[in-house]
């Protein structure tokens, strides 16, 4: 039996390949690969490494896709941005299709729920080609929008949730010769993932745990991973080496919601322990942000000695309604705090970035500037980050209360840059100044740091 894991194209406003790696995907064709006899093919529509393509961007492997202009979905006919399809140019795509053999099964992954006409896309170039394969999707859309997934999208299964065991079990009733299919979901600690596949292991993602304890309101993390599961630090500190010893990977990428939540038991002593042995310098990233009141002196410490120098620290808001529904994540006094150990640590403040909330129901331009301030006077780097109403979240639901989401749903209106400028309140005129702000304030915080941050 032939699989075909395939990551698809991204259709949006707006993509950059933020070290974007499907983790879940590589975790399941490990899996696969371990428990059953079937042939393993691999194809990736985001990867920027592979073979065929000039790689642009940064030295830490942050770059832009490939893009290609097409035509906006009526729904988005009012949003003044361009609308393109993100991933590898689609001859070099479809010359890789062409050349696999026939396929019996197809695992497709899906990321945000807005994405679909990228999903749609690949899904139809795939039947083209492999038009009596078995297509199984995957990943969160099927997980938070089931019903939407099986109406608009011509797949055979659907996995919801951790996909290992539904996978085998599936493979074993088309007659693959399955040797495990328990419930691996429970167990963090299945294969390594198959990073191998990838177009480069210089630059691998790293999950040190599944889930978040927190209960924003905004956030899917909880129904994406109901429980927080954490790995042994033992186990964490042999990834790493292996990694690095096997495939030579200098820069690990933190997959993690909640890196530092019990800290003790986890990211001290994995870290810690790396921060002591530093004869192969190391480089580590945190795209996901980090939750600012569980940075004290000695995680700080640890944070500049073992090697991260990507810090985004997660701040949201100083808005009071804002605070509350991110489970009070983080107050002025322990931001303030948080980056006073960064600094007294070893870094320049205009290398830390903070993630701002923006576009959030009930929003103000007060609201944004208040919070624009504040990092401009700490000296950080302010990152918007764009609200989106996932799907099964507290505000998902209490928009559509409210009849600002439609009931049913339709899922391009989870698109976040559609939100931002047709639901949020903010004008044009508004999103404009918002954005200009902070370049500046960014700008100037990188400039005063001495520029070239990390």
């Amino acid at each position: 039996m032939k699989v075909l894991f395939v990551n698809p194209y991204i259709c949006d406003f707006t993509a950059y390949d933020m070290w974007l790696r499907p983790l879940g995907l590589y975790y399941l064709a490990a899996a696969v690969r371990r428990h059953s006899d079937v042939e393993i093919h691999w194809l990736d529509a985001l990867d920027r490494f592979q073979d065929g393509l000039v790689i642009r961007g940064r030295a830490d492997g942050r770059g832009k896709y490939p893009r290609e202009f097409v035509e906006k979905p009526r729904i988005y006919r009012n949003v003044p941005r361009n609308y393109s399809r993100y991933g590898i140019p689609l001859e070099l795509f479809r010359s890789k299709v062409a050349a696999l053999p026939e396929m019996d099964v197809i695992l497709v992954t899906s990321l945000m729920t807005y994405w679909l006409e990228g999903l749609q896309f690949t899904l139809k170039i795939l039947k083209q080609r492999f038009p009596r394969a078995k297509v199984v999707l995957g990943g969160v859309l099927p997980t938070l929008a089931p019903t939407e997934a099986r109406s608009l999208l011509p797949v055979d299964h659907y996995v919801k949730g951790f996909g290992e065991t539904a996978v085998l079990r599936l493979l074993a009733d088309l007659g693959a010769g399955v040797s495990a299919a328990h419930a691996m979901g429970d167990d963090i600690e299945f294969p390594l993932p198959a990073i191998d596949l990838a177009g480069t292991q210089k630059y691998v993602p790293l999950l040190t745990a599944r889930g978040c304890p927190l209960h924003c309101s905004y956030c899917a993390s909880r129904l994406l991973n109901p429980d927080f599961l954490e790995r042994r630090p033992d186990d964490i500190l042999a990834e790493i080496d292996q990694r690095q010893q096997v495939f030579h990977s200098g820069h690990f990428i933190i997959f993690d919601d909640a890196l530092l939540i019990n800290k003790k038991k986890r990211f001290l002593p994995v870290f810690s322990r790396l921060a002591r042995n530093r004869k192969i310098p190391l480089r580590f990233h945190t795209p996901n942000g980090l939750h600012t009141r569980e940075i004290d002196r000695e995680s700080a410490v640890v944070l500049h000695a073992a090697g991260f120098v990507t810090l985004r620290l997660s701040f949201e808001s100083l808005a009071a309604d804002i605070l509350r529904r991110s489970d009070g994540k983080v107050k002025r006094k322990q931001m303030e705090n948080a980056v006073s150990h960064l600094e007294q640590a070893g870094y320049r403040r205009g290398q830390l970035g903070a993630y701002i909330l923006f576009g959030y129901p009930g929003q103000t331009m007060e609201d944004m500037k208040d919070s624009l301030g504040f990092i401009r006077d700490l000296g950080l780097v302010p990152h918007l980050s764009v609200f989106s109403p996932v799907p099964g979240t507290i505000d998902f639901f209490a928009l559509q209360r409210q009849g600002v989401l439609a009931t049913p749903l339709d899922l391009l209106e989870t698109n976040k840059i559609y939100f931002l400028y047709q639901k949020s309140g903010f004008s044009v005129e508004e999103i404009l100044q918002v954005k200009e702000m902070a370049a500046a304030i960014s700008n100037a915080n990188i400039e005063a740091a001495g520029g070239n941050p990390f």
